[in-house]
């Protein structure tokens, strides 16, 4: 465990160093500091920093400020947390090199539905959605995301529970590099969408599900999607039941994260060699 910390804090420091991020010098705690207490709240504890915070504190892993200061800290970083996510995201592409990957979405409540009038944190129809695999509605945002045929996470995008993944796809999907496939499932079945990608010689392969005997690489394309369900389950096996935050701000931040701490979990299982190209 601790030669795990130990590397995380080695590659959001760099990170921060190599981006040019600096701490404000009056500042007694790192943004690494920071940050790595953040990853172990997600990672270890649903996500409750309270918790995360206190095992810091009596481990002495990082000085630690105010618990109210590390909430703000926390909070004004999440545009950092998004492009480290990336930054990782960047690195698997380029280990990868297949160049096929997998494209879905899931859900991530703010709250029940049956709340959605009293929901404290915000209020909007846009965030009502419908999750198709569990046939029901949410309110909230979906996460939409890349991930190559290791798991590795390549980009996200957070949207409002309403919008159609289709409509989402086209956010995002041309950021993958030239000559990559891409599968999803029925929901990014498009001719448009496929015939955008082609402008970036990007190539989309939605599995036809109710066209099976007329697709021949079906079977194929549903193993290589697994990968991506098994991405969603793990990140969100890490919420418990819901995402506890008291703004939406800080919502966000810590749904960004979850995700990031997925990803910072796959580069801490690739060997040094690997992990050393991210610094070269």
């Amino acid at each position: 465990m601790e030669q795990k910390i130990i590397t995380i804090f080695y590659l959001i420091d760099e990170y921060l160093k190599t981006m040019g991020i600096k701490d404000d010098k009056r500042a007694k705690v790192s943004n690494s500091e920071i940050l790595l207490v953040g990853y172990i709240a997600v990672s270890d504890f649903n996500g409750n920093y309270a918790k995360a915070y206190q095992y810091c504190k009596e481990l002495k892993i990082v000085k630690l400020l105010d618990y109210t200061r590390f909430i703000r800290r926390i909070n004004k970083l999440e545009e950092v947390i998004e492009k480290l996510f990336i930054w990782l995201g960047k690195l698997f592409e380029k280990l990868e090199g297949a160049q096929i990957y997998s494209v879905d979405s899931f859900p991530v409540e703010i709250c029940s539905i049956t709340r959605e009038k009293r929901c404290n944190l915000w209020q909007d129809e846009e965030f009502k959605g419908y999750n198709a695999s569990k046939k029901k509605y949410f309110y909230g945002f979906k996460v939409h995301m890349i991930v190559n045929t290791s798991k590795q996470p390549i980009y996200f995008y957070i949207s409002e529970g309403s919008m159609h993944d289709i409509t989402a796809a086209y956010r995002f999907l041309n950021k993958l590099p030239k000559n990559s496939i891409v599968i999803g499932d029925k929901g990014y079945v498009s001719n448009k969408l496929e015939n955008f990608l082609q402008n970036f010689g990007i190539k989309l392969l939605p599995i036809f599900k109710n066209n099976m005997n007329k697709d021949n690489e079906y079977f194929i394309k549903r193993k290589i999607r697994k990968g991506i369900e098994t991405a969603f389950s793990v990140i969100t096996d890490k919420f418990g039941k819901v995402i506890k935050a008291t703004s939406i701000g800080g919502f966000l931040t810590k749904l960004k994260l979850f995700l990031l701490s997925y990803s910072i979990d796959c580069f801490v299982k690739l060997d040094k060699k690997q992990q050393m190209l991210l610094f070269n």
